[in-house]
């Protein structure tokens, strides 16, 4: 048994690291394809192979954890000062309240949602474009904050510190290895996002360092799964909004957007 779940965490920490080259190569140019061809319902089938896929990996990975009697300590779900997890948690939900402001704010301003929208051209096939598409999108959100912070943040994290000697992790307090781990965790989850283009690796990489740092101060995975979930619902509510909204034929001179 002991051998059989080592060699599960072996095969899902490979497929993590295949996943952006088989995403870039593969996956991504088809879909873009079939998107460009007009195929209906190709976004919502997209949309479905995301939740599914994540979720598969996701479930069998805590089926193997509970499995192998390891502590869920090692997976950030240590315990902390009362106070310390309530704080952190306070500070998710504010974040997520933020981002529900800078949406209605960016909304407001004619012009920047006219910058906006050309900015975001290149995630147009990731976004919701239809009603249907945007309540599935909400559980691709879900999904991603849930899955991508379990695999990411929790397996991703804790195997490579095992790599480099450290296997009893607890996050109890800094050490070299969990640092590594935390950045080399996040550069693998930045990669991940190379089909979008490589310039959106260092931004991914960056906001994974934020939740592992979160994340590890809070000693749960949960307040970096309300993070993740809010930043990638904001995205598809804001790309939904901009995506629907018609083109303005003059925009007012007095927009505070239009400032230099």
């Amino acid at each position: 048994m002991k051998l059989a779940l080592g060699a599960f965490n072996a095969i899902l920490f490979a497929i993590l690291l295949a996943l952006p080259l088989v995403e870039a190569r593969w996956s991504w140019p088809r879909y873009l394809k079939k998107i460009a061809a007009g195929l209906p319902g190709a976004r919502m089938r997209h949309f479905r192979s995301l939740i599914l896929w994540e979720w598969v990996l996701t479930l069998a990975f805590r089926a193997s954890w509970a499995l192998s009697g390891r502590p869920w300590p090692s997976l950030l779900m240590n315990r902390v000062w009362p106070m310390q997890s309530a704080l952190f948690m306070v500070y998710a939900v504010l974040m997520v309240v933020a981002f529900w402001r800078q949406r209605r704010a960016i909304l407001a301003r004619p012009a920047t949602v006219e910058r906006l929208r050309k900015r975001l051209e290149f995630a147009k096939p990731l976004l919701p474009h239809t009603p249907a598409e945007r309540k599935l999108f909400w559980a691709v959100s879900a999904t991603a904050g849930i899955c991508e912070e379990t695999l990411y943040r929790g397996f991703l994290t804790w195997y490579i510190a095992g790599l480099i000697g450290n296997w009893n992790v607890h996050w109890a307090g800094a050490s070299a290895g969990i640092w590594i781990a935390i950045v080399l965790s996040s550069l693998i989850f930045g990669l991940g996002h190379i089909y979008l283009g490589v310039k959106q690796v260092p931004r991914t990489f960056l906001i994974g360092l934020v939740l592992a740092s979160l994340a590890w101060f809070s000693g749960s995975l949960w307040p970096s799964i309300i993070i993740h979930t809010a930043i990638d619902w904001s995205s598809g509510e804001l790309g939904f909004a901009i995506l629907n909204r018609p083109r303005p034929a003059n925009l007012g001179a007095d927009d505070p957007a239009t400032a230099t």
